[in-house]
C-alpha cells in the first residue's frame, strides 16, 4: 500500500481509538507517537528489466512520508532491546483480521494427531481486507461494549 495512504488510514484509525468509549482502545490510542521518517521496506534486487508493476512498487517504496501515526518501539526490559513498530493502520488490520477469526470452533475441533483438519482458521472477512472495511469494522468494535 502506498505510505500515503498509510499515513492517511492511520490518523482515521488514531481518531476512531481515541474516540472509543472502550478502555482498551484508549490505551492503545495513549501509546500512538508520530514517526518523523516513514520509510516502506519494500526493496527490489536487480533492477534489470523488471516489469511496469515491479517498477511503480519500487518508486513508491523509496517514498518517504513524514508524521505517520505509529505504535509500539518501546523498551523491552526482558529482551534488552525495543520492540518492533508499525503504522497504526497495520496494528488495526491485525486486530480486525484476529477478532474476526473463529478461533473457539477451530481450537475445540483441532487434532494434532490428524491430518484431515483445516490448517489455518477460518476469517468471516470475504474478500480482500481493504482500508475501508478495516475502518468500518474498527468503528463498530469501537461503539460495543468491552467486557
Amino acid at each position: 500500500m502506498k505510505p500515503r495512504i498509510v499515513k492517511k488510514l492511520s490518523k482515521k484509525v488514531h481518531a476512531i481509538f481515541a474516540a472509543s468509549p472502550r478502555r482498551d482502545f484508549q490505551q492503545t490510542a495513549e501509546r500512538v507517537w508520530i514517526d518523523d521518517e516513514f520509510e516502506t521496506d519494500y526493496v527490489v534486487r536487480g533492477r534489470r528489466s523488471q516489469s511496469g508493476k515491479l517498477e511503480r512498487q519500487h518508486r513508491n517504496g523509496r517514498v518517504r512520508v513524514n508524521r505517520v501515526s505509529s505504535i509500539g518501539g518501546e523498551y523491552n526490559s526482558c529482551m534488552g532491546d525495543a520492540d518492533d513498530f508499525c503504522p497504526l493502520y497495520e496494528h488495526a488490520s491485525a486486530y480486525v483480521l484476529d477478532a474476526s477469526t473463529d478461533w473457539e470452533s477451530f481450537w475445540s475441533s483441532y487434532d494434532p494427531t490428524s491430518s484431515t483438519h483445516s490448517r489455518y482458521p477460518e476469517s468471516n472477512i470475504k474478500g480482500r481486507l481493504t482500508g475501508k472495511k478495516v475502518i468500518e469494522r474498527l468503528r463498530a468494535a469501537a461503539q460495543e461494549a468491552h467486557a
